[in-house]
């Protein structure tokens, strides 16, 4: 009876060590967060929701704040937000990404540079920042949360020309 313990302890310990702990251990890569940013950027001048539904974690309380106003879900993003800013030829660019990693917790700032045309013929170029909060979650880091605000960037040399 010993021997059959002895044995099934040791077998247990054996397929232990084969589970792949992978998908339990956060990738500290800022690489990964980076190129999440840029399908992001990407899907966001092109009204492109697919990026955001592979990368959001859709949860259930989700809010998403920019500039003063908010989004609730993620549906609420993309259809709302995201699909009516490319249909104003919105230009986005991300620079200054800095990201920071705390066991399953990850989180970057960036540095924003926004351009579109309202309906009414407005040529908008803001520049700002925003934030992106994400959790490890089945082995990829997912975006819970985002918050940005920008101002318009202002002539450099007013009264010039």
């Amino acid at each position: 009876m010993k021997k059959i313990c002895m044995g099934a302890i040791l077998a247990t310990f054996a397929l232990a060590g084969c589970a792949d702990p992978g998908l339990d251990t956060p990738d500290h890569d800022p690489a990964l967060v980076e190129a999440i940013l840029e399908d992001v950027r990407v899907g966001w001048e092109h009204g492109d929701g697919a990026a955001f539904y592979m990368h959001f974690l859709d949860w259930e309380g989700a809010r998403y704040f920019e500039g003063g106003g908010q989004n609730v879900g993620l549906r609420d993003l993309v259809e709302n937000h995201v699909e009516p800013e490319a249909e104003l030829g919105l230009r986005l660019g991300f620079s200054n990404i800095q990201t920071h990693f705390e066991e399953n917790f990850a989180w970057a700032v960036v540095d924003t540079d926004i351009q579109l045309t309202t309906p009414d013929g407005q040529d908008v170029h803001n520049r700002g920042h925003g934030t992106y909060l994400l959790r490890w979650v089945d082995g990829a880091w997912k975006v819970v949360h985002t918050q940005s605000g920008s101002s318009p960037v202002r002539a450099e040399n007013p009264g010039a020309d």
